[in-house]
């Protein structure tokens, strides 16, 4: 039997990363490539020039494409989005620890999207948890078999150390720093990798405590219960 679809899909909000359609939709499209470079990427005081270019990025209609293609390319130079150099730099320097669960959920599903460093980062503890071979993780994100074997089995240890010793591990020490930072203290942690393990850990302060039965996992439980006693190679003995 035929499965009937339609066109009614709504296109997805993400764009990935070869995604190049709104450039023909932009005010700026079609424009002359020198009178182009000289009003978006204009002499340092070219009041005329800035002008220009903002009043024409004003009634553009792709905008926010424009401005998100230079955050995700690092595009510091010239006028993206409405945006001059200056007015953009604040944002380029927060675009590595954006976390965007969409952009996560999309790079998971199959898609080809932009991430940030710490997206990257959340998507390597989700397949650390989820069991994904190393081929998988190395296709999905583009990188080389060797370091994506490497990453996984750190995550592995990372998550191991977190079950076993309980651990609290900060998902976003960027935002946590700047919390503490406007309310004055001291971060948590401070000084300390955030990742479960690494040269720069102060493990002199750290004492390790199991944890307690209770805030085991559904799934270590049921690994316990399915384990099977293997007999004796000498004396046999009752499983206990």
């Amino acid at each position: 039997m035929r499965t009937i679809t339609s066109n009614t899909t709504p296109p997805p909000t993400l764009r990935g990363v070869s995604d190049h359609s709104w450039h023909a939709r932009a005010a700026c499209h079609g424009m002359d490539p020198d009178s182009a470079d000289e009003l978006f990427f204009h002499a340092p005081r070219d009041r005329w020039a800035i002008r220009e270019a903002l009043e024409t990025c004003g009634m553009c209609p792709v905008r926010q494409e424009c401005f998100n293609y230079a955050l995700d390319n690092e595009e510091k130079e010239g006028i993206w989005g409405g945006m001059t150099a200056d007015e953009r730099l604040h944002w380029h320097e927060k675009v590595e620890h954006r976390l965007d669960y969409d952009r996560v959920l999309s790079v998971i599903n199959g898609r080809s999207i932009q991430l940030s460093e710490h997206e990257r980062r959340t998507l390597i503890r989700y397949a650390a948890a989820q069991g994904w071979s190393p081929e998988r993780l190395a296709f999905t994100l583009q990188v080389s078999l060797n370091w994506a074997r490497d990453v996984l089995r750190e995550e592995a240890r990372a998550i191991e150390d977190r079950d076993n010793f309980n651990v609290v591990l900060d998902t976003n020490p960027f935002a946590t720093a700047c919390q503490a930072e406007v309310d004055g203290v001291e971060p948590s942690g401070a000084g300390l990798r955030h990742d479960g393990d690494g040269p720069e850990r102060d493990r002199s302060k750290q004492t390790p405590e199991p944890v307690s039965r209770q805030v085991h996992t559904a799934a270590l439980i049921n690994d316990f219960r399915k384990a099977t006693c293997l007999p004796a190679t000498t004396t046999p003995s009752p499983c206990p």
